[in-house]
């Protein structure tokens, strides 16, 4: 591959690269090499409301556990599936490691919580895009008692990042997604659609929950380089933003 290569990682290969089998791990290094490889702090916002915090999550489950064995149970349990996903990978991500004695599963928990996942997000990155100016990439698990929090939403009535203004230099790119978009037989599509409508009208719109709920791929896509290819495992939702916005989707050679 050549070095003048652009690869964009999104927040899923971001978390592929620490959770998905050794094999699929070596797969992605080897799909790197010889690349630029750039994300941004967006990006490592979502990383951290996600992968993050699960791990927290996990760590609160295991603390709260008296049987190791029992933890995945707990895990299964969880109302919000797909943290319970994330956790479960986590968890096997432990056991492949080696890692199964309550102590050292807590131990291992807390270096993953205060550094250890956020170093693994910038192994191999070359450039760390910074166009929204995310609040959320700026935090960090902070101790509390026997267990850490972390802040994962925003709040419209707070301005503490640059998404509005950002989008708001992409008027002709939203317009052409509200249009391409409409009605698309994909609801969470229709709804990005309905939603780059509304953004044309007033951008604030953009900030707090709806950015952290509804618009992350949304803000991915346009602030994807021109230069530049997404690496992503969600082609489903960014094939058909890209090919709107003549963005590239990065298929690794096999």
């Amino acid at each position: 591959m050549s070095a003048s290569t652009r690869i964009f990682l999104d927040t899923t290969v971001q978390i592929e690269r620490v959770t998905a089998t050794r094999a699929c791990q070596e797969e992605i290094v080897r799909a790197l090499v010889g690349a630029q490889v750039i994300t941004s702090t967006y990006v490592l916002g979502e990383y951290l409301r996600t992968l993050v915090q699960d791990a927290l999550v996990l760590y609160n489950l295991v603390l709260q556990t008296e049987q190791p064995h029992d933890v995945e149970t707990r895990i299964a349990q969880l109302l919000n599936k797909k943290s319970a996903s994330r956790c479960l990978l986590l968890w096997a991500s432990l056991h492949r490691a080696g890692v199964y004695e309550p102590a050292n599963l807590l131990r291992t928990l807390r270096v993953y919580i205060e550094y250890g996942l956020i170093n693994r997000f910038m192994v191999g990155i070359d450039e760390l895009l910074d166009a929204t100016a995310c609040g959320l990439a700026r935090e960090h698990p902070a101790p509390q008692g026997e267990t850490y929090r972390l802040r994962t939403q925003c709040t419209r009535l707070v301005k503490e990042c640059d998404l509005a203004e950002r989008l708001a230099e992409h008027r002709p790119h939203l317009r052409t997604l509200a249009d391409g978009l409409k009605d698309h037989p994909d609801a969470a599509l229709a709804r990005t659609g309905v939603f780059c409508a509304r953004l044309l009208e007033d951008p604030d719109v953009a900030r707090g929950r709806n950015c952290t709920w509804y618009l992350g791929d949304l803000v991915i896509a346009l602030e994807l380089p021109s230069d530049a290819a997404l690496y992503t495992t969600n082609r489903r939702h960014f094939e058909p933003l890209c090919s709107l916005l003549g963005r590239q989707i990065y298929t690794p050679q096999t």
